[in-house]
């Protein structure tokens, strides 16, 4: 059934790369040996303890030392040269009480960080002079990531760098389905509290992120990697200084920020999966620079079709150059049209990472560049050979549900992907900082699909075949200017300012679709075409960009109990889409033996002894080939965070956004179609947000604002495209418009001691015309119902178990879950389309991709004497509306399922560190089915089973 390929490709350049980062490593590890004295750093934060943030111009000293250093605009602060050994650090600013960080120990060549806390003045603490705390007790506190949260304007929950091992995440997906209400669909796209990607957004460091994909909104989140972020904060409650177009959630994924001290890190690992490693996989021949994740120029149109521009309809009357035309034509492309096998060796992975800050004078006060980078690789491969897909249709006059598809599927991955990272800022006097952030992430994925069953379609009683090779390569590349000013001699004026621009590209070169059927028996029957169209050959580019110019203005007033906050956003994001494909046709009869591999052997092609054209390929287009969009935004907001009453804080303002989106449809014959798609709007969101702090650990919620959600350029064009026979075809719907949204949020949350927290929220939406996804007749398309309410409980909880821990030992147990529900109106289409089966169907049903519940669950023990951890991490989601049905078929969802990870890390001699992790041990599956009066038929079913993984690293300060 396929060829076995056993080709060696050259990984010499891989090598090479890695004995240099070995190199350099060594040569660090030396050099860091050789300059490590007798002196080490302290550097950390210096946070409001009351309202959260950084604290600038705070004079920190070492105490018994003349050692000082003041906080720049974000709270930072770095001393050099402070004598190894144990200090009290000292922090005072005016309207604070001073802060003494006792018994923080600096180690020789060592960096000590610490965040201190300041309290002001007319705090509650009245019977102290100052505030004092142990140094061990902020230790691994992550006090700036809390205190963030507990001080924020809004209802947010985030989740930063410390976590990622702990809880075993590989990228920005990986750690969002650790936070509470959010799930991740096809292991890649977020749904925050049951909200799928047209109800959220995601920024890179608070600049628009385009997106890639041709059906939809969302980011790709699995292109961040783990290793090169900070935090992610995922914000839950609109305010008037964040882009409107958000209902679950708002993502802001923030990259590594500059270090305190100079640093090199190198990792690398290896994985083992039981369903795929080191067995045969399907798979296509590939190219020399797959492993790259981009491809090498082979999948790419022929020259000679280039060259030519078009090839000729039929030979039927050509002259002799168009035959030569035609014949060189087919000859020029791949003969490759089905899979073949491989053996799939390790998964394998490296990264390196580097930092450091250099003072551009001899002044302690004086401009200072950071600069931080890192690069990250990974190739990795999956597999199965159960699948199973069905579809199914209406037969009869009773309406029973008859199969109309129904294949066992085997399918192939081989995925490479590479990013990189590099920051780079000055900053001035502690008030000040200017500085440029890149970053660009490459992928390639090269997925092989064979599957065999049933088809209705011309079948008969034989076996119907499809096959599928396709490469998907994308791109992603983001730069950002910015900056930070702090004007004391303005009353405090805080001006931030971003000049961004970024770029998605996502090719799909030479995708290939050949099916036939085949009768039983020795002797039976092949064929390929008849009531099959003949093999067909795909290229598809997309590209989108964005530009995005920003700024903020902040004003204090009130001492600093509260502000004025203004700015603007202007942003313009354009995307080209074009598809160009080909078929095969024979134009003579010709035998069909039944082996795809040799369909295309050059002695059926072009011309024949004869000088007759015999099969010969022919370029055809869809009804809309391409399409061009473009959305232009321009907004402002102005916005007031003040204290009404002491223990009250109110946060209002409103935010107005002009959004203008135009989309190009084009018929094959390149002439412009008219009413494409196109949405103007002039939108007013106001929004409040009230805070009572109950104490000074916790507080009680409660937000309002109005928000929208606009459909896509995708969505609003009526391209039609499918991937598969047996797949759905996908199109537009130019009357598509914008959705409104009433948000209603009130949250409980109390911070313990350390990270110990308790939450709980209650929130509430009315959506006006939400966009949902509709299935007829093998089409998807998208409708706008007329409301939609959406509604749930969220609940957060991480406790450190005293009775459990002591100074060699911490063990902590954490966990969130949410209890999510919705309601939306059936159109009476869909209700007298529904009755034909179901004459009792209700008038209401839930939100198309909404989950019941969401849960996670981890138990963490930190073995601190012995230099080891282990993590169990557990995750539930719930059933969930994947497809609503059209024609009276019944609608389609997606099974809950469990999953279950084992993280293990260990350090070793030499500062270097081990990891061990299992994940999938309960190998769940993805399962989708038809609800047909409760009776569940299948419409994917696909296990992945458990990959264990084992990775070392090491840090040189």
């Amino acid at each position: 059934m396929f060829q076995n390929s056993r080709k060696t490709k050259s990984n010499w350049g891989l090598a090479k790369l890695l004995l240099a980062t070995i190199a350099v490593v060594l040569f660090s590890t030396q050099a860091s040996a050789q300059e490590a004295g007798v002196s080490g750093i302290v550097s950390g934060t210096v946070v409001d303890a009351e309202f959260g943030g950084g604290v600038s111009g705070v004079r920190v000293a070492i105490l018994g030392t003349p050692l000082t250093a003041t906080s720049d605009k974000d709270g930072r602060f770095i001393i050099v040269n402070v004598p190894a050994g144990e200090h009290t650090v000292m922090a005072s600013a005016m309207y604070y009480k001073a802060s003494r960080v006792e018994e923080l120990e600096v180690a020789s060549g060592g960096v000590a960080r610490v965040d201190v806390p300041l309290y002001g003045d007319n705090s509650e603490i009245v019977e102290l002079d100052g505030f004092t705390v142990k140094a061990k007790a902020l230790e691994g506190s992550s006090l700036a990531l809390l205190s963030e949260r507990q001080k924020a304007s809004s209802i947010s929950d985030a989740i930063g760098s410390e976590s990622f091992s702990r809880l075993g995440v590989g990228d920005a997906a990986d750690a969002l389905s650790k936070t509470t209400g959010v799930s991740i669909a096809d292991g890649k796209y977020m749904v925050v509290r049951g909200l799928s990607d047209r109800y959220n957004n995601t920024t890179l460091n608070g600049s628009t992120v385009p997106s890639a994909d041709p059906d939809k909104r969302a980011v790709q989140l699995d292109q961040f990697p783990s290793g090169i972020i900070e935090s992610i904060v995922t914000t839950k409650s609109f305010t008037p200084d964040k882009a409107g177009s958000f209902t679950g959630g708002s993502v802001n994924v923030v990259t590594k920020s500059i270090p305190d001290a100079g640093f090199l890190t190198f990792s690398f690992g290896v994985s083992y999966n039981e369903k795929t490693t080191f067995r045969d996989y399907l798979a296509s021949e590939g190219g020399d620079s797959d492993w790259l994740g981009t491809d090498d120029g082979h999948r790419s149109v022929p020259q000679v079709i280039v060259d030519a521009g078009s090839v000729p309809f039929s030979p039927n009357g050509e002259d002799q150059a168009g035959l030569e035309l035609i014949d060189a034509a087919v000859k020029s492309f791949s003969s490759e049209l089905a899979p073949r096998l491989k053996t799939a060796p390790l998964n394998h992975s490296f990264s390196v990472s580097f930092g450091d800050r250099y003072p551009l004078n001899d002044s302690a006060d004086g401009p200072v560049l950071g600069v931080i980078g890192s690069f990250n690789y990974k190739r990795s491969f999956s597999a199965y050979d159960d699948g199973e897909v069905g579809r199914y249709e209406l037969v009869g006059r009773d309406f029973q549900l008859g199969v109309k598809e129904g294949f066992v599927e085997s399918k192939g991955v081989d995925e490479a992907q590479w990013g990189s990272v590099l920051n780079a800022a000055v900053t001035f006097g502690g008030s000040h900082e200017v500085g440029v952030k890149t970053m660009y992430n490459q992928s390639g994925a090269d997925e092989a699909i064979y599957r065999e069953g049933e088809y209705f379609i011309g079948a008969g009683d034989g076996t119907f075949r499809v096959r599928n090779l396709h490469y998907t390569e994308r791109a992603l590349s983001s730069y950002q200017l910015f900056g930070e000013h702090k004007f004391d001699g303005l009353a405090g004026l805080e001006v931030n300012w971003e000049a961004a621009t970024s770029k998605s590209v996502q090719e799909e070169p030479d995708f290939r679709l050949f099916y036939d059927s085949v009768e039983p028996g020795e002797n039976g029957r092949a064929a390929y075409e008849g009531n099959f169209p003949g093999p067909r050959r795909y290229w598809r580019n997309l590209d989108e960009s964005t530009d995005e110019l920003k700024a903020d203005f902040k004003l204090p007033f009130g001492g600093k109990s509260g502000e004025i906050k203004f700015g603007f956003l202007t942003s313009e994001t354009t995307r080209n889409f074009k598809e160009r494909a080909f078929i095969y046709i024979d134009n003579l009869a010709t035998s069909y033996d039944g082996v795809a591999y040799s369909f295309l052997d050059e002695e059926k092609l072009g011309f024949n002894g004869e000088g007759q054209i015999q099969r010969y390929v022919r370029e055809f287009a869809g009804f809309v080939p391409k399409y061009n969009g473009i959305q232009k935004t321009d907004a402002a907001y102005m916005m007031a965070d003040f204290r009404p009453l002491e223990k009250w804080r109110l946060v209002t303002g409103a935010r107005i956004e002009e959004a203008n989106i135009e989309v190009q449809s084009f018929r094959a014959n390149g002439n412009l179609i008219p009413n494409s798609g196109d949405l103007d709007n002039s939108d007013w969101l106001p929004a409040v947000q009230i805070v009572h702090e109950l104490t000074e650990s916790q507080n009680l919620r409660f937000a309002y604002s109005k928000t929208l959600a606009r459909p896509n350029f995708r969505e609003l064009s009526p391209f039609g495209s499918f991937d598969n026979v047996g797949g759905e075809v996908f199109i537009g719907n130019s009357s598509l418009t914008r959705t409104r949204i009433e948000n209603f949020d009130l949250r409980y949350e109390w911070f313990l001691e350390g990270t110990d927290l308790l939450a709980f929220s209650v929130f509430s939406k009315d959506m006006h015309n939400p966009i949902e996804q509709n299935y007829s007749e093998g089409q998807l398309t998208y409708v706008n119902v007329d409301e939609g309410t959406v509604s749930g409980v969220e609940f957060e909880a991480r406790r450190r178990l005293a009775f459990l821990s002591n100074e060699n030992s911490e063990f902590s147990v954490g966990g969130n879950f949410s209890i999510l529900e919705s309601e939306v109106d059936r159109s009476q289409e869909e209700l007298i389309e529904k009755r034909l089966r179901d004459p009792d169907v209700s008038l209401t049903r839930e939100l198309q991709g909404q989950s019941s519940l969401i849960g996670n669950l981890d138990v963490f023990w930190n073995r601190i004497e012995k230099g080891e951890s282990y993590s169990f991490v557990y995750n539930h989601t719930g059933e969930s509306l994947y497809l609503v049905s059209r024609d009276g078929l019944p609608d389609v969802y997606q099974a809950g399922g469990d999953s279950l990870d084992f993280i293990y890390s260990r350090s070793l001699p030499r500062g270097y560190k081990m990891k061990l992790s299992i994940k999938n041990i309960l190998d769940d599956g993805n399962q989708i089915f038809w609800d047909d009066f409760d009776e569940h038929l299948v419409y994917s079913d696909v296990s992945k089973g458990r990959t264990i993984s084992l990775s070392f690293s090491k840090r040189f300060e």
